[in-house]
Parts: C-alpha cells; structure tokens; sequence
C-alpha cells in the first residue's frame, strides 16, 4: 500500500513539473543556463517533444520531457 501511495505522489510531481515547466520559456532558458553551465540568450526558442506510451495495463505514460533550444540541442 505505501508503494502506490508513494508511485501516486511521485506522478503528481512529475505531471506539476511538466506543467511549470511549459508556463515560460524565458524560465526554462534560465534554468538550463544555470544547471548546464550554457549560455543561450533569453529569447531563445524552446520547443518541448513529449515522449508518450502506454504500459502493460494500457495507461498512458508520459516519459522524459526532450527540450530542443533554438532547434539544435
């Protein structure tokens, strides 16, 4: 029981860190500067390709989120 209680909060991160993280691009620019040591321009173009299937029991799953700046990285 404590384990799908843990899997079920772990999906709710998870699905509010997608949320966050499509509500300004300047932000995410911002973060991936600061976590990778990069240094796009603020305006740069993000693009978000979402990885999605479904598991054993057919629920759909959202994987990793793939982040694409300014068409290239």
């Amino acid at each position: 029981m404590e384990e799908k209680i843990i899997e079920e909060i772990h999906q709710i991160f998870d699905k509010v860190f997608k949320k966050v993280i499509t509500l300004s691009a300047g932000a995410v620019v911002h973060l991936i500067n600061g976590l990778f040591g990069t240094d796009y321009p603020p305006d740069s173009t993000v693009e978000y390709n979402w990885t999605e299937f479904q598991d054993d029991r057919l629920k759909r799953i959202l994987a990793d989120t793939i982040i694409t700046i300014n068409g290239r990285q």
